[in-house]
């Protein structure tokens, strides 16, 4: 069994998940580390990047692999590695018949651009998905057909004998004006599976409270409308201005970001190639994650989504009031 601290030092504690008592993710972070953070200066986010490289490379072994999806947080993880001057395989998986071309496309224009070497393996993700999705829910517990496939990605992986994998990450971005919105149950359901035989981590940003809180607090909230009244358009333009935000933040942050034309999940052909077979636009929705979400009497769908991050009064005050000075409540 893969035994790992999810997030290093435990800074944010995550054991809610494990025993699905949907209590929140606590912050153990004090105020004061908080009034350290600012100000954001080069030295400091240069620290930063290279620490939380150098702690996540201790607990994946001899022959790591980091898994590249090409989107915004990967290229912060290719970032950090290389300038800390550590070695790891780059691994992209390329969907069969080019389902994911956007994605892979990007990521090793990214590896060109940057001189990383990089390693293709291919995946039927058409077969996984008819074949294989409730399997890997009933082994890892997940309700997510693009979390699952990259379950997948990981078995495959250890069976090439890697030591252990590493996936991008989020900071807790802030939301109409809550921190850590995007890290609900199903974004962080990596810190809870610990029965894959290498070690896996789903979040490399975790290993910098740090440079995750810089990102955060250098991304301007965007409000976004609610799903239950806002259009599809509308969620989509305001992705694409949160898209834009964080590209921003990390730029600020001191990552070399190439940007997308727009922000790739990795499965927006897959969709397609499924409404395309059925007529229904919401096949993939209903072939793949509805199903999941009844496995085993809905075991795994139990508290999804109420697991957001938990602040004190006193830390949303020093965290505030980083993010007021950079964007002040006129802007």
């Amino acid at each position: 069994m893969s035994q790992f601290k999810a997030y290093y030092n435990d800074w944010l504690d995550v054991s809610g998940l494990k025993s699905g008592n949907g209590k929140n993710h606590k912050v153990n972070l004090d105020p004061e580390f908080f009034n350290n953070l600012a100000p954001f200066s080069d030295a400091k986010k240069k620290r930063w990047r290279i620490e939380a490289a150098k702690r996540c490379a201790e607990t994946l072994g001899q022959f790591p692999a980091l898994c590249f999806s090409g989107g915004i947080d990967s290229q912060a993880m290719l970032h950090c590695w290389a300038e800390a001057d550590l070695e790891a395989h780059v691994i992209i998986f390329t969907f069969k018949d080019g389902l994911n071309k956007q994605d892979c496309e990007h990521a090793k224009s990214y590896c060109h651009t940057h001189d990383i070497p990089y390693r293709e393996i291919e995946f039927d993700i058409v077969q996984f998905l008819t074949r294989d999705n409730v399997t890997v829910t009933e082994s890892y517990g997940g309700v997510s057909p693009q979390f699952n496939t990259h379950y997948r990605f990981v078995e495959i992986l250890t069976h090439m004998g890697y030591t252990g994998v590493c996936f991008g990450g989020l900071a807790p971005d802030r939301n109409t004006g809550v921190y850590g919105m995007n890290q609900r149950r199903v974004s962080l359901h990596w810190s809870i599976v610990d029965n894959f035989p290498i070690p896996v981590q789903g979040s490399f940003l975790s290993f910098s409270p740090e440079l995750s809180w810089a990102i955060t607090l250098q991304m301007k909230d965007i409000e976004e409308p609610k799903y239950e009244f806002g259009t599809h358009t509308e969620q989509l333009e305001a992705e694409a201005r949160r898209y834009e935000q964080k590209v921003l933040a990390y730029k600020k942050c001191g990552f070399e970001i190439i940007q997308q034309p727009r922000k790739y999940t990795g499965f927006e052909l897959v969709k397609e190639y499924f409404e395309e077979l059925t007529g229904d636009g919401w096949s993939f929705e209903k072939r793949f994650r509805t199903p999941l979400m009844q496995v085993n009497g809905g075991i795994y769908n139990k508290d999804r989504g109420v697991y957001q991050i938990d602040l004190t009064d006193e830390q949303y005050k020093a965290i505030d009031s980083i993010y007021l000075k950079h964007f002040p409540p006129s802007d």
